[in-house]
């Protein structure tokens, strides 16, 4: 039995006892634990069925001796570096600013004649591109005295990371110290000359356009009048103070904020004096200089509206008591998904599941009263209630209480109602609507509209039982989830297709296809007809809309969470039908081999909803808004197009 490992030295220690020879013994076999996660790793090769490891080991080695020999390599392209300092360790903080050139000419030696008093620059080094690769670095040691009254022999040492970047394309100097305590004013003009120019006031806020759903996190404000509170800082739901138009003699001085590019989660913030940065780590300087390139398009742009991208802002509001909004569906926190560390379980009536197995379900879709919902799994249904009082959102059991317990050894159980409280799921609202973990209201501020009908796909559902969603373990022909699974196997072309369908999933059907670099991902969200015949009945599409946006999430990552979710979820589906297998297209084998390769794959999403009960000729206004919020939801959160099957 072997648990795989991720790096060469113990695998090779591993092999070389394993293939000892001896008197007596019999063939050899290893059973090795198939691990997805690691399919980025060459040592997955290794542990194939047919491998061959004589070949292999020793492509292996010479391939780490390569590996090490084009490191060495780029290394060496920095000449000059410091002797104590290697690029490959370098790991630059998402922070710089920029100044515009009058040339394509830069002499970052130039730099090193600033540093005085106590500042050198370590070893007197600084490390430079070659000729096509314009980036130098260096490092400056900073001795002061301590400041805690210590005898004056004594001194601290700092050591501050500076690199510099200049893209002679665009006449752009980037520089990024790792104090980010200056504007590097001096240095500038040491390289580039007196004539640079520094990118700063309102142009340094145009890397927050073009991203979705940006929420400000923290916004500095300072008033041009009063004195005695010339800087204020704002955070939460205060932030829309931040950008109210009345306050003519108020500037910004930084806006933090989160939000979606092409679906991805990104932070960005930006600063009047010049500096944007992200939270993140660049993970090599390859990598920070592609990150400037991405934020120097925009700085250049003269045609970003600030006003349109300030107007676009999604501004958190404290609410003290339930908005008028229908409820269209419940969420677990992101986290709950990760399950890297930990794993709860949920237990009532003693019927244990674990939590990614328990769905949440609305039980009324009024605009008033408290929101009411129920936790439902094959075996039970517990219902619960969020509303406001003087503390904020608080959940309660509208009955008995579940209880849930964590993993690992010290893990306690409590109940359930405890937990809610402490990690708020998320809320989804009609009209593109959201209550986030704090209680607050995260309504987007854009005009309302309703969705085109003409993108409405009408199929004529030949012998489908409007009221009959589900095609069960007997694949029920005249149920909504079996025709649109044939309907998706004429028209499409799947790696894999799978029923997901059950307390927990993440779609009705779910269509995986890997076309180049790219996985396309589609999840199907079917949803039955109250009534035999199609109509304007608006409550048949509260439930489906709420899927659709709830199924946005998987788009964060590489979506090995969404493919490790349907491997365990088809593992249980073949034990609970006694061996019928939920794959329509392709089997377990296609699937790990998509999860082998998902961390080299980026993501397309295709969120599809079925809903026969929609009728595409007399479709309400109501119905349309209501797709229309959740449409705008999806492709902000998951980049990926959003398609309606409905009757004509």
């Amino acid at each position: 039995m072997h648990a795989a490992r991720k790096s060469l030295s113990p695998m090779i220690q591993f092999i070389g006892r394993f293939t000892r020879a001896a008197d007596g013994l019999g063939e050899a076999t290893a059973f090795v634990a198939q691990e997805p996660g690691a399919g980025a790793s060459p040592l997955r090769r290794l542990l194939r069925e047919d491998a061959d490891w004589n070949h292999l080991l020793r492509d292996l080695t010479d391939r780490a001796t390569l590996a090490a020999e084009e490191t060495s390599a780029f290394d060496t392209t920095f000449a000059g570096a410091p002797e104590d300092v290697a690029v490959s360790v370098l790991e630059p903080k998402m922070s710089a600013v920029a100044y515009r050139a009058d040339t394509a000419q830069w002499k970052p030696e130039a730099a090193l004649t600033l540093c005085k008093g106590n500042e050198r620059v370590l070893d007197d080094a600084m490390a430079l591109g070659g000729e096509d690769l314009p980036v130098a670095w260096y490092v400056i040691e900073r001795r002061t005295l301590v400041r805690w009254g210590a005898p004056q022999e004594l001194e601290q040492v700092v050591y501050e990371l500076i690199v510099l970047y200049f893209d002679t394309t665009r006449r752009l100097l980037y520089i990024h110290g790792s104090e980010k305590s200056s504007t590097y004013k001096d240095l500038a003009q040491a390289v580039l000359g007196e004539d640079c120019e520094l990118i700063n006031g309102a142009r340094t806020f145009r890397v927050l356009a073009r991203l979705d759903r940006l929420v400000p996190t923290n916004v500095g404000l300072k008033d041009a009048r009063d004195y005695f509170t010339r800087f204020s800082l704002h955070v939460g739901s205060d932030v829309s103070q931040g950008f109210d138009t009345t306050q003519e003699h108020k500037s910004q001085t930084h806006i933090a904020a989160s939000g979606f590019a092409d679906g991805d989660s990104v932070s960005i913030s930006a600063a009047a004096s010049g500096r944007f940065w992200s939270p993140t780590t660049a993970p090599s300087l390859k990598a920070w200089t592609d990150w400037c390139d991405q934020q120097g398009t925009k700085l250049l742009d003269s045609t970003i509206n600030l006003e349109r991208v300030f107007d676009g802002f999604i501004i958190p509001e404290d609410i003290t008591a339930r908005p008028p909004y229908v409820l269209l569906g419940v969420q677990w926190p992101w986290q709950v998904y990760l399950g890297s560390r930990d794993r709860y379980t949920l237990t009532y009536d003693n019927r244990s599941y674990p939590l990614t197995e328990v769905d949440f379900e609305v039980d009324d879709y009024s605009p008033a009263g408290p929101f009411l919902f129920s936790l439902t799994t094959s075996a039970w249904r517990v219902a619960y209630q969020a509303d406001y009082d003087t503390k904020g959102l608080l959940y309660r059991p509208r009955g008995q209480d579940a209880v849930i317990v964590g993993s690992g050894p010290t893990a306690q159980s409590q109940p359930l109602v405890e937990w809610l409280n402490a990690h708020r799921p998320d809320l989804f609202l009609e009209g593109d609507r959201l209550i986030d973990d704090e209680g607050r209201l995260i309504a987007p501020r854009y005009t309302r509209r309703s969705y085109d009908p003409a993108l409405l796909t009408p199929l004529k559902w030949q012998g489908v039982n409007f009221s009959r969603e589900s095609q069960k373990p007997e694949r029920r022909t005249d149920s909504i989830q079996y025709y649109m699974s044939a309907h998706l196997r004429a028209t499409s072309s799947f790696d894999v297709l799978l029923d997901d369908d059950g307390t927990g999933e993440a779609a009705d059907l779910v269509g995986l296809k890997v076309d180049g670099r790219y996985l396309d991902v589609t999840l199907v969200h079917c949803k039955y007809s109250h009534k035999p015949a199609p109509g304007i009945r608006v409550e048949d599409l509260y439930e489906v809309c709420g899927q659709a946006m709830r199924g946005a999430k998987w788009r964060r990552g590489n979506t090995l969470p969404l493919l490790d979710h349907l491997h365990g979820r088809a593992v249980q589906y073949t034990r609970r039908t006694g061996g019928v297998s939920p794959y329509e297209v392709g089997g377990p084998k296609d699937l790990f081999a998509i999860r082998d390769r998902a961390r080299l794959l980026r993501p397309r999403f295709h969120t599809v909803i079925a809903q026969p009960g929609l009728q595409a000729g007399k479709a309400s206004n109501e119905q349309l808004l209501l797709l229309a919020g959740a449409e705008k939801f999806v492709r902000d959160t998951s980049a990926g197009d959003f398609t309606v099957y409905c009757s004509p």
